[in-house]
């Protein structure tokens, strides 16, 4: 069993990191269909012939959870599921939609984060708890700094730049505060009907208790003193992310 779990495992992250490779390789040749106009028309089209095969894609799996339901089929270790079927189909729609409504923007935003998703996904599975939560403070910190340029750049949306800190604030709180509730609970968290039992390592509570904090204060300050400490900022999370990502690398071995 062990073994299938771990084959299972491998599998699953390889046919998230094919779909994400997938979805980035349409966009590409969807961009290059809309960029110029002698081909507009087609471009748009073919997002509405892939928004409704996205359509049917999550009628299937609707049909598909609802008959393995019925059976009572065991998914345990099983990729191609109705819900997992769902959920790859409905993400599609979604994009799709937003490529048709809004053009170009969402095609840029989309390259960076349909990788990223992957490379979380792969994070979560293979990699110590507390440095998948450390590495999602760093990238959404990293996130937010970047909307702290983009704020700042413009004179009409300079607000954003304090939206930005503040959500990174309230955030850290959020974490903080779950952090403290799940060390005191003995490394268990319990949600309604819902448990879970974490095995953090001995210096993981201080870690996911420092990180947030961090993230929070580089992006305030990045949005108090301007575009250049901005750029630094986001070189500090990123060098962050990756000392510890190699921290966490030679634990595993």
């Amino acid at each position: 069993m062990p073994q299938k779990k771990e084959d299972y495992i491998t599998n699953k992250v390889l046919a998230v990191f094919t779909v994400c490779l997938g979805g980035v390789l349409i966009l590409m040749g969807l961009k290059k269909l809309i960029d110029f106009g002698t081909t507009f028309l087609i471009g748009m089209m073919v997002v509405r012939i892939l928004m409704g095969v996205a359509a049917l894609g999550v009628l299937v799996g609707i049909f598909l959870a609802v008959r393995e339901k019925k059976n009572g089929v065991d998914n345990t270790y099983r990729i191609l599921t109705g819900r997992n079927i769902i959920i790859v189909f409905a993400a599609a729609f979604v994009i799709l939609a937003l490529v048709h409504h809004y053009g170009f923007p969402i095609f840029k935003v989309f390259y960076g984060l349909l990788p990223v998703l992957a490379v979380y996904y792969l994070i979560y599975h293979s990699y110590q708890p507390e440095f998948c939560v450390m590495s999602v403070d760093c990238g959404v910190a990293i996130a937010m700094l970047l909307i702290v340029r983009r704020a700042q750049i413009s004179a009409n949306v300079k607000y954003l730049a304090w939206v930005a800190a503040a959500l990174c604030i309230a955030l850290a709180i959020v974490q903080i505060a779950a952090v403290l509730q799940i060390k005191k609970a003995g490394s268990k968290l319990k949600l309604g009907t819902h448990k879970w039992d974490f095995r953090f390592s001995s210096n993981a509570y201080g870690m996911m208790l420092a990180t947030p904090v961090i993230m929070a204060a580089l992006v305030t300050l990045g949005a108090a003193m301007g575009l250049t400490i901005a750029l630094y900022a986001i070189f500090v999370a990123a060098a962050y992310l990756f000392v510890t990502a190699v921290y966490y690398t030679v634990k595993l071995m």
